[in-house]
């Protein structure tokens, strides 16, 4: 997909006047050069439609979150497990909650205090959960505890064998429990097959194939994937009777290292994570693909570097209509959630709050559940509503979309240098409720850097409208913005736009 203002040019006649379809943003994009490119996709995303639809993209907008219920504890959700059928287990503030999960209802079952892991702060401390059909682990670094499942009510701490240096994540495989090592991170340990709060004393191994700090553990497949600040190391249950784990044949190895924990999450058969490079890449077999563009990449240099400070949460949200979502939201040196759709391969942005902070409250997100639930900083826990609600838990969405930058009289032979007019301006859309959906329209004629001359384009009793403005005046580049405090979808933007201003 291409919104190149070349193709646009071809298909309109050199001086010819009448309506015809401008291009749509089809990413976020917006370069440190702000003339360059502008381009914002703000809770929208694309989706390409099929060649006999009104368009050949639509802008839609993303999903709702619906409030269902806040666990016990205190804020926030930062972590969400969810591979045992029919359950979720969370951490809330300082508390592990069990909680059973029937369609769209979930019914806290358990809860219990397991404290905070040694530093950070409450946004930045690096719990995880792992599942066999019998028991969740929660590692709380150094420490780890057990919840039986499903009766369990309780937690118990780990002693049994446990190292004095502690652990930094878990994972399950196999019928084991897998640690890293907290202060000796190039260690990793394991539990006795199928018994969680028992560690042998010989069950211990290192990360040797190059200098290492393992963070975290995620198991990928039939892999244990180990993510460190030099790279990836790739294990596999061998089923060998002194250790059963080893190091994947050929190598075992992806030398591009994590810039931190937060950022390395699994979905769409792959791990995606920020890399200490400042791109953002996923996997594809044991094989790592860049999936960042230049301007995301700008941003990403001026974060700030001290380690486990930037990344606040990231997660990948259960498929909608084929779209999985991998987020990442900072917070220096501006609050902001990015999100890359596996399916059109570009990037939007989401905030869900109504003014403040441009960033997403949400920290964690299921994947297995047949629907998404998400939980929050505030210690909510909702539903994502793929139809109907496009608030989230109540509170107003705003929707942006700045389109990329038109310059000079399209079909006009030089027309980067003449001055263009705009004498008409239309909006395919649905938006809103019937009668309840107002589209605010304004532009900017300095490459982004003030936009005004605000327009407010109303629906008038039903979902699908073709709202128009006309007399926008004239430009040598122009990029126009469209903004609303309701769900719309865009279907197609077509404008009168000549060189001569009669």
């Amino acid at each position: 997909m291409s919104d190149a203002l070349a193709s646009l040019r071809t298909a309109l006649g050199a001086g010819s006047r009448g309506m015809r379809r401008i291009p749509l943003t089809l990413e976020s994009y917006q370069h440190v050069s702000k003339p360059l490119s502008q381009k914002l996709l703000w809770n929208m995303y694309v989706e390409q439609q099929p060649s006999d639809a009104t368009n050949s993209v639509a802008l839609l907008p993303t999903p709702g979150v619906q409030y269902v219920t806040t666990p016990a504890g205190i804020a926030p959700v930062s972590v969400m497990n969810d591979d045992l059928p029919g359950y979720i287990y969370c951490i809330n503030g300082e508390y592990v909650t069990r909680i059973a999960v029937t369609g769209q209802n979930l019914t806290p079952q358990a809860s219990a205090f397991v404290g905070a892991p040694a530093g950070g702060t409450a946004n930045n401390r690096f719990y995880s959960i792992a599942c066999s059909p019998k028991a969740a682990v929660i590692c709380v670094p150094p420490n780890a505890y057990v919840m039986q499942h499903p009766s369990g009510t309780s937690v118990s701490q780990i002693t049994n064998g446990w190292p004095s240096y502690g652990a930094s994540s878990v994972t399950f495989l196999d019928g084991y429990f897998v640690f890293t090592g907290q202060t000796e991170p190039e260690k990793f340990f394991i539990t006795r097959i199928d018994d969680p709060t028992s560690i042998d004393a010989l069950d211990f191994a290192s990360l040797d194939a190059f200098p290492n700090a393992a963070r975290k553990v995620l198991t990928v497949g039939t892999d244990l994937w180990f993510a460190g600040d030099n790279g990836f190391e790739i294990w596999y249950d061998a089923g060998n009777l002194d250790f059963p784990f080893r190091r994947q044949r050929g190598g075992g190895i992806l030398q591009r290292p994590v810039a931190s924990p937060h950022s390395v999450v699994k979905g769409d058969k792959g791990l995606f994570f920020l890399s200490s490079d400042g791109h953002v890449y996923r996997t594809n077999g044991y094989q790592e693909q860049r999936i960042s563009h230049s301007a995301l990449e700008h941003f990403i240099g001026g974060v700030d570097p001290e380690p486990g400070q930037f990344i606040r949460a990231a997660f990948v949200t259960q498929p909608r209509a084929g779209h999985i979502v991998y987020y990442l939201t900072f917070q220096f040196p501006q609050a902001r959630t990015y999100g890359f759709d596996v399916l059109s391969k570009t990037w939007h942005n989401v905030s869900d709050y109504a003014s403040g902070p441009q960033r997403s409250q949400i920290m964690c997100c299921t994947q297995n559940t047949a629907t998404a639930f998400v939980g929050d900083e505030q210690g909510r826990i909702g539903k994502v509503m793929m139809d109907g609600d496009g608030t989230y838990m109540g509170d107003p969405l705003e929707r942006i979309a700045i389109l990329p930058p038109l310059n000079g009289a399209p079909g006009v032979a030089n027309a980067e240098t003449k001055r263009a007019y705009c004498h008409r301006l239309e909006i395919e859309m649905e938006v809103g409720e019937p009668g309840n959906g107002t589209v605010i329209l304004d532009w900017s004629d300095d490459g982004g850097f003030t936009f005004g001359a605000e327009r407010t384009l109303s629906t008038s009793g039903s979902h699908r409208q073709r709202v128009f403005t006309t007399r926008l005046g004239s430009y040598r580049q122009r990029m126009f913005r469209l903004r609303s405090a309701f769900p719309m979808t865009i279907y197609a933007i077509s404008a009168d736009i000549s060189d001569a201003a009669h």
